[in-house]
């Protein structure tokens, strides 16, 4: 019998062993790649580059440290060579979340190429409407061992201790990698303010997926409420880069508390305040509405709380919290939705318009304690609970815009995204 048992431990260590993910970089090739179907050969390049984008790959061991800096140095090099500075810069950072890393293959990568060539495509518009330079798009994707496990449901197991391990990495060097690529951007302004006529405005969105959201959060909540705290009654309140995007993030309210609560005190907004952090949480989420918790709940059992509210926001993600939410994002009824049949390039002008006029319908809206404003197929709703122009936004996501912890790709979801993002990327006149 003892032998039995030995023989079932050691075919489950072996079945373990053989279904975990590489504790590895997968980018280990600091040369461009430059091919326009994305092949194969760049599968361990840590820069792609093609006519309408530029991807590069920065990946982080289990500890939070750099697996390779020299990874981060090729990129920060790339984007401030020559032809990019004479264009100017749409970045985006991409912050993976559970079950995903920095592979070929991996389908966040996949569809983050497929998002970079979106946006390509509506800035080759805008140049064209605005009269000016197009600027490049260069994606930043952050990889790191968010799946650790292949077998199976076991992989789900994983949950908790991905959670730890994003909470090493958003406290390691990406601070790092993310004031560098802030630094970029004040080298392309600076650059811009020296000549308007040739240079477009530089931009930087950051957007974090589930513990992906968590390791932005981990690596920028500071900034976030230093640069608050330095802007009360004196200067509109700044951001990291120009936006921060969380969708459904796994981690607890309450490291959220402190933001929440300068931002509500704060006494004034200016009329043209747009917003600084954004976080997107599905209704159906299961694994940050009901998982999470189940796990804080093990975790915190010796805690003690002053009271349940505390407690609450210790145990629930920030999402789910009741108490901070401040919208609600809906799909737009059918008849209001609904649109002639146009081309492609008609629709993309259309949004565009659309874009352009964002600015004052969102000066003309956020002083009122309760709005909506229409985004492509989905309605944006604040619920009267936060600051006029509460530059926060904690939105409640209907299963029909995002359905589930993974369904961030949703068509619904990024159309709206899309116009969401537009028109603070829109040049300034």
């Amino acid at each position: 019998m003892r032998t039995f048992a030995k023989g079932i431990i050691g075919l489950t260590l072996a079945a373990l062993l053989t279904g975990c993910a590489g504790n590895k970089q997968y980018r280990d090739s600091y040369e461009p790649c430059t091919t326009a179907q994305e092949g194969p050969e760049c599968s361990n390049s840590s820069i792609e580059q093609t006519n309408e984008y530029l991807l590069g790959f920065v990946e982080f061991d289990d500890q939070g440290w750099f697996w390779d800096r020299k990874q981060a140095d090729a990129l920060i090099d790339r984007l401030l060579a020559k032809d990019v500075l004479e264009s100017g810069l749409l970045m985006v950072v991409y912050v993976h979340g559970w079950q995903h890393n920095a592979s070929f293959d991996d389908d966040n990568v996949q569809s983050f190429r497929e998002t970079l060539k979106r946006i390509h495509a509506y800035e080759q518009l805008a140049s064209q409407s605005e009269k000016r330079a197009a600027r490049k798009v260069a994606g930043i994707y952050v990889g790191w061992r968010g799946l650790s496990l292949k077998l199976g449901p076991l992989k789900y197991l994983t949950f908790w201790d991905r959670k730890n391990t994003a909470d090493k990495v958003g406290h390691g060097a990406l601070t790092d990698l993310m004031s560098r690529l802030e630094t970029v951007q004040a080298s392309h302004l600076k650059v811009y303010e020296a000549d308007k006529s040739r240079l477009s405005q530089t931009k930087l969105i950051v957007v974090g997926h589930s513990f992906g959201g968590q390791v932005v959060y981990s690596a920028l909540s500071q900034i976030l409420v230093d640069r608050f705290t330095g802007g009360i009654d004196a200067m509109a309140p700044k951001t990291f880069g120009d936006l921060v995007i969380l969708v459904n993030p796994a981690f607890e309210a309450t490291r959220f508390t402190t933001l929440h609560d300068l931002a509500g005190v704060r006494k004034w907004y200016a009329d043209g305040q747009l917003p600084l952090v954004a976080i997107f949480t599905s209704e159906t989420d299961l694994a940050t509405k009901t998982a999470f918790p189940a796990g804080r709940h093990l975790s915190t059992i010796f805690e003690k709380y002053r009271d349940g509210v505390q407690k609450k926001a210790d145990r629930q993600t920030v999402g789910h919290f009741e108490p901070y939410r401040t919208h609600e994002l809906r799909p737009r009824p059918a008849a209001e939705a609904a649109v002639p049949q146009a081309s492609e390039a008609e629709q993309k002008a259309a949004e565009l318009r659309t874009a352009k006029s964002l600015r004052q319908q969102w000066i003309d809206l956020s002083s009122r304690n309760g709005w909506n404003l229409e985004l492509g197929g989905a309605r944006l709703t604040h619920l009267g609970k936060s600051v006029s122009r509460n530059p926060l936004y904690v939105v409640a996501v209907d299963k029909g815009i995002i359905d589930g912890h993974s369904d961030i790709w949703n068509p619904r979801f990024i159309d709206f995204l899309r116009q969401f993002i537009l028109f603070t990327t829109i040049v300034k006149e």
